[in-house]
Parts: structure tokens; sequence; C-alpha cells
């Protein structure tokens, strides 16, 4: 399937034969393939006498592309054209004892995680969808606050690509114009003192109607913020080398107090009214930043309350 779709990313015309003969297939196979991936919503233009094109061209990540942008050296690669979830292929990675970090990254995702146990839409290769595993030796007293300052690591990047307005929304969203771009799921593989931590990591590149029509939120893409469609290796190499750099602060034991106040500076809460909810209650306040452990501070009723990850949800109002 990568093959064939790594022919047509140019966007010009590809005859059935031409495809057949560099993929070493028969047409009514190429056929087969073509109407597998509209199955998974690509679009595809078929034109008699002419061939097969895509409507616009497609960039697929690739290592030397990513290598070309400057993924450190020290982070191994595992680059999938499909799979149910990236932050599941990490715990199996983490299970068999291979070289860490590692960066997953796939074209397309069936069952990605989403917070509170939503899945997160993602297309096929238009958008990022990637899990980045780190072992803390310190085990698990260190990563206190560590989503927080991926979200600033995600807001550096996307402000180097042109993005001049990246908010975010305590614990873990990434938005712009109040419309959320980004999300961030990290989970914990904890073995005695050791403790690995697998950063999910979802972003909006390319989005279109039709993917997004589940969601019940506002949403945004990095298309439709910036005069052309940025290189999703680009990014992706970019945001690895920032969480390398989040994940060595965090290693000393120090690390939401370096991002505290760079967290804040991008607070789309910061003194609003807000109301948050968890499974047993409901309570309004006014949000008033976070603390040096990476907890939400609340006004409410004059007093100052700290609240932590989990299963709560907030907003404004």
């Amino acid at each position: 399937m990568q093959a064939i779709l790594a022919l047509l990313s140019d966007s010009k015309f590809h005859s059935g034969e031409e495809l057949g003969e560099a993929l070493g297939i028969t047409r009514a196979a190429v056929w087969k393939q073509l109407k597998k991936l509209e199955t998974m919503g690509l679009v595809i233009h078929s034109v008699k006498g002419r061939g097969y094109r895509l409507p616009a061209p497609l960039e697929l990540l690739s290592s030397s592309t990513l290598e070309q942008y400057g993924l450190p050296e020290t982070v191994a690669l595992q680059l999938k054209f499909d799979t149910e979830s990236t932050n599941n292929d990490a715990k199996q990675y983490i299970a068999m004892n291979r070289p860490l970090p590692v960066l997953l990254a796939t074209e397309r995702q069936t069952q990605g995680k989403g917070r509170r146990g939503r899945q997160w839409e993602g297309g096929l290769a238009k958008n990022l969808m990637m899990s980045f595993v780190w072992r803390f030796e310190s085990g698990p007293s260190v990563i206190e606050g560590l989503s927080l300052a991926v979200g600033v690591a995600v807001a550096r990047v996307l402000k180097k690509v042109g993005v001049p307005n990246p908010g975010l929304k305590w614990p873990n969203d990434v938005q712009v114009d109040g419309k959320k771009l980004c999300g961030i799921l990290l989970e914990m593989v904890a073995d005695q003192d050791v403790c690995h931590v697998i950063i999910g990591i979802g972003m909006n590149v390319e989005m279109d109607d039709k993917t997004m029509a589940q969601v019940d939120q506002p949403w945004t893409d990095l298309t439709s913020r910036l005069p052309q469609r940025p290189s999703r290796n680009q990014i992706l190499a970019e945001l690895t080398q920032e969480l390398v750099v989040v994940c060595q602060a965090f290693e000393t034991g120090h690390g939401m107090k370096l991002y505290q106040s760079q967290w804040q500076a991008h607070d789309v809460l910061y003194n609003q009214n807000i109301t948050v909810t968890s499974v047993h209650q409901t309570r309004h306040g006014v949000a008033r930043g976070i603390d040096e452990k990476g907890a939400l501070l609340m006004e409410e009723d004059g007093e100052i309350v700290a609240l932590h990850g989990g299963e709560i949800s907030v907003r404004r109002g």
C-alpha cells in the first residue's frame, strides 16, 4: 500500500500498466490496492486513457527526510504505514527491551487514543500520529507535570513553522484561536525503580470535514493556518528534538520548575471563569495558572485550590 501511494504522491497521472510494472503486480492487483486506499478515505481521480492521480501532492514520512531535518541520531526510529495505535506499539517495543529513546510514527492509525477514552481521528498520510518513549532511571517521581512541558515543546515547534499564537489548555490540549490543533496523551510503564514514559501526540496538519465529522469540539489544522502546507517530516523531526530536551530536563527532578513560566505564557484559561467536571462533582472558579508541579490553580470562593490531572475536564464558563 505504501509503495503505490509513494508512486502517486506527485499528483501526476500514472497508468495502471505503469503502476503494475513499477510494483511487479498485475493491473487488477493495482486496482484492488487503489480501491483499498479509497476505503481508507483517500480521494483518487481516475481518467480513462490517462490513469490515476491524487488531487494534490502528498508527503509520506521518510527516515532519510527525517534525518535531513535533524532527527537526533540517538533516537531509534520505527515508521509504519498502518497500525492500531502507536502507543500500543510503544508498549510492545518496551517489552522487547529494544534501544531507547525511540520515535514511533504512522501514516494511519485505526484505534488512536485520546484523553478520557476518546478515539483520536487522524486520516491517512496527512497528519501526525506519533509516540516517543523515554526511560527515566529515577522512577515516576521525576515526571510530575511532564505532559504540560510536552505542550510547551509542541508550541515551540508550531511557532517555528509559522503559527504565531499557539495556546495551551490544561492539561494537555494545544489550541489556536480556541480550536484544538493537537492532543497529548502520556502513558507510564513502570518496572521497579525505572519508569518508561510513552508520549503520544496527535497533530492536525491537514484535516478534512469527513474525517472529523465525529469530533465534538472546535478543531483546526496547520494547513488552514499557514500560507502553504508544512512538511510533516520537518515537524516530526523538530518535535523529537524538543522532546529529547524536555525529557533530559525532567531527569534532573526539576523539570516542571523550568517549564512552569513557559507554559503559563501560553495559558488560554488564565484569569478566565472555568467549570471543572469530574465523575463525582462539578466545581466553578477562576483559573490562576499552574503550580511548579503542573497542577491547575483555581480560585474558588476566595481560596486557591490545586487540581491535579486524571479524569477531570476543564472548560470556560
